[in-house]
């Protein structure tokens, strides 16, 4: 069971709602900077090689950006879970208690420290490399 007070689990639920809001404002910004870029005439107006490559660079960032703002979406939902069947506060790996001071810094913390250094270090994805083949 978790050692989070009444009060920090209330703090918690407000930090959670602050930042789905935050994150949802975001979703709608850069939604609506890919509708910008996608409609008619935006293509058009691109002039160069150079251009049409900028537009899609901004095209994939937009989406890539509202990629992780859907994972951390999901994130909060499962930190509001984890709150009403009393598992807040807990790491999902090994069990121990996450301190409070992580879940103000991160409120969807799943993990302590110790297990999401290593969350990162077996999970991390390398960037492809392209082989100048000789």
């Amino acid at each position: 069971m978790s050692e989070l007070s009444e009060q920090q689990l209330r703090a918690l639920c407000e930090l959670l709602d602050k930042r789905e809001q935050a994150v949802k404002s975001g979703v709608h910004e850069h939604v609506d900077r890919l509708r910008a870029s996608s409609e008619p005439g935006a293509s058009a107006a691109v002039g160069d090689a150079a251009d049409q490559a900028d537009l899609e660079l901004l095209r994939d960032n937009e989406n890539a950006a509202v990629a992780r703002e859907v994972r951390e979406l999901r994130d909060i939902e499962a930190a509001r879970a984890r709150i009403a069947v009393g598992e807040a506060g807990i790491c999902i790996d090994c069990g121990d208690d996450i301190p409070f001071a992580r879940l103000e810094a991160q409120p969807a913390a799943a993990r302590c420290v110790p297990c999401q250094d290593l969350y990162e270090h077996t999970h991390a994805t390398l960037p492809e490399i392209a082989v100048r083949e000789e």
